[in-house]
Parts: C-alpha cells; structure tokens; sequence
C-alpha cells in the first residue's frame, strides 16, 4: 500500500485496526494472547459494520487513496464474512460458481481495482455511495 502525503495515516491505521480486529473475529488469523484462531462470527460482522459505518460517513471526504483502502478491506472482509457465515452458495456446484468462487471473484476485483485511475475510482466511490444512499431510505 502505497501511504502519500495527502492520506491520513491515523484514518488509514484505524482502518487497518479494524480490519484485523475483523480478521480475527473471523478465525483468519490468531488472537493476540492466545495464539488461537477463534471465530466470533456476531463480533465480526459488528467490526464489519463499523468500517461501513465510517466509509458512508466519509463519503466524498477520502482522498483516492484511503477510499481505495476502505473500499477494498469492506469487500474483502464481507466475502470473508460470507464464506465463513456459511452463507456463500456451494462451490463446484456449477460451471459458474466454480468461476466465480469467492477467491475468484475478490482477485478479479482486486485485479479491475488496480486498472482504475484515482479519479476513476473516486467516481466509483460516489456512485456506489448514492446507490446505498437510496436504498437507506
């Protein structure tokens, strides 16, 4: 992750703080103390929610770096989330979910996300964030 001098770095560590907080909740990686890897699946999505609660109420307010940041942990931690919710349809199932099986689908997001230019992906953020706008109300 490329940090400029425009980012925010406490926003970007408290992103990241988050996200591994997330990340631990979901069983991906070990408890600080324990060592242990321990899914609290209601905590994660908690967590989960915070990072959504902080992106739309930063929407327009990121620079193109720490959207980029928000928008990518939010993604990859909802897939996870899905994954490990059970809630994600079985894999091999058929020619289309195999393709289009979680780790796919987040590499070629990941993938398209590199291709966009920062004002691109600005223009992205917003729209996304008008589309969830009207569906809150």
């Amino acid at each position: 992750m490329d940090i400029k001098k425009e980012d925010n770095v406490d926003f970007i560590n408290l992103v990241l703080m988050l996200n591994q907080n997330a990340l631990i909740s979901l069983g991906e990686a070990a408890r600080f103390v324990s060592g242990k890897k321990q899914q609290n699946l209601p905590l994660a999505r908690q967590t989960i929610n915070m990072i959504k609660a902080i992106a739309d109420k930063t929407a327009g307010k990121l620079t193109p770096g720490e959207s980029k940041l928000v928008f990518r942990i939010l993604g990859e931690l909802q897939q996870k989330y899905v994954v490990a919710a059970g809630l994600s349809k079985p894999a091999g199932e058929t020619e289309y979910r195999t393709i289009n099986s979680p780790k796919a689908h987040a590499e070629a997001i990941e993938k398209n996300l590199d291709k966009l230019s920062d004002d691109q992906l600005q223009s992205l953020l917003s729209e996304l964030m008008k589309k969830a706008d009207g569906k809150n109300k």
